[in-house]
């Protein structure tokens, strides 16, 4: 059920063109004066990519009405606002990409055809309605200062062997998107007893990317079994010794959609945002430069230092009733392995 997709390689789609905006969006975009994001990307990355729009649009509020938080909490939040027909947010960009199917299905998520859709592969978007503004490969990262190369995984089977023993893996709790959607692929390409075996190792179970990559540096686990790619990447990051592994059965793939919220109050200034965040020149901007993430615009090169998306064998569903399922199953399904 899982492809290994060959993004780069295969997928023959002509980059996008660069685009003026439509004067009579931005002009209603102006009266409306104001947008709201509700946003998983974490850190102040994302406050600079706004600004980055707002430079272009500089008669939009885009302060007020900003919410950052994990992906289990701005679904929370975005979802109670819907339900209580008191809709504040316009756009909301979130790691989970089986939440925005189903709030698709549901009619929560607003029609908007973007120009830019046309330069993402069909895994990729729900024409129409939303496409993925970041690509997040979930993957082992180790510090080389405390884990010597030779004896570091190569593979997600290695963390099966007997040098990985109790609590000295990591992992994020059911909350994170990225964890679901990592345990998903994984059970599907290796089996249940994959996730049942990791899960007798009694793995650390963490609340964020951040305080993964903490206990990493400092030692406190060997190995973060499902951080971020990019968080081993960056100055930063190579100061401290972290490095990546990319397993050699593939790399699951966490798509993080970006969509207009039904209802939304500034529906016109979300419409600017959408066609700036999917942009070959906003994709550019979020991915590569502020947060070190793939994009799945062909256009749009991988990082520097990481590998092209093609190389990592990226992991992705293929049968998305399943995908759909298996999400709403997830939180208990992870309770009864990692209790």
């Amino acid at each position: 059920m899982i492809g290994r997709i060959v993004l780069l390689c295969c997928l023959l789609i002509a980059p996008g063109l660069a685009r003026g905006a439509d004067q009579a969006v931005v002009e209603a975009a102006r009266r409306e004066g104001a947008l709201a994001v509700a946003s998983s990307a974490p850190g102040e990355n994302f406050q600079k990519f706004l600004e980055a729009f707002r430079a272009k649009y500089p008669f939009l509020d885009i302060a007020t009405g900003f919410y950052s938080g994990p992906t289990g909490r701005v679904l929370a939040r975005v979802n109670a606002e819907i339900d209580a027909k008191r809709i504040s947010f316009d756009v909301m960009l979130a790691a989970n990409m089986a939440a925005f199917i189903e709030m698709t299905r549901a009619g929560k998520i607003m029609r908007y055809d973007s120009p830019e859709y046309a330069s993402f592969p069909a895994g990729a978007k729900a024409d129409g309605y939303w496409a993925a503004a970041q690509a997040i490969g979930v993957i082992p990262v180790y510090n080389r200062n405390v884990l010597a190369p030779a004896d570091a995984p190569k593979s997600w089977l290695d963390l099966l062997g007997p040098r990985f023993g109790d609590h000295q893996i990591a992992i994020q709790n059911a909350a994170a998107g990225t964890q679901f959607n990592q345990f998903y692929l994984l059970e599907r390409a290796l089996g249940t007893d994959f996730i049942k075996r990791l899960a007798a190792r009694h793995p650390v179970v963490m609340p964020t990317g951040a305080q993964m990559t903490d206990a990493i540096v400092r030692g406190e686990v060997m190995i973060g079994a499902s951080l971020d790619h990019w968080r081993a990447f960056g100055p930063t990051a190579e100061q401290a010794g972290l490095t990546a592994v990319y397993p050699t059965e593939g790399m699951p793939l966490t798509l993080a959609p970006v969509g207009i919220i039904a209802g939304a109050p500034h529906s016109n200034a979300a419409k600017l945002f959408m066609d700036f965040i999917l942009s070959s020149e906003g994709q550019k901007l979020l991915d590569t430069d502020l947060y070190g993430m793939y994009s799945m615009r062909t256009d749009v090169s991988a990082p520097a230092g990481q590998k092209p998306l093609a190389e990592t064998h990226p992991l992705l569903p293929t049968d998305l009733d399943d995908y759909l399922k298996a999400s709403a199953a997830f939180p208990q399904h992870f309770e009864e392995y990692f209790h």
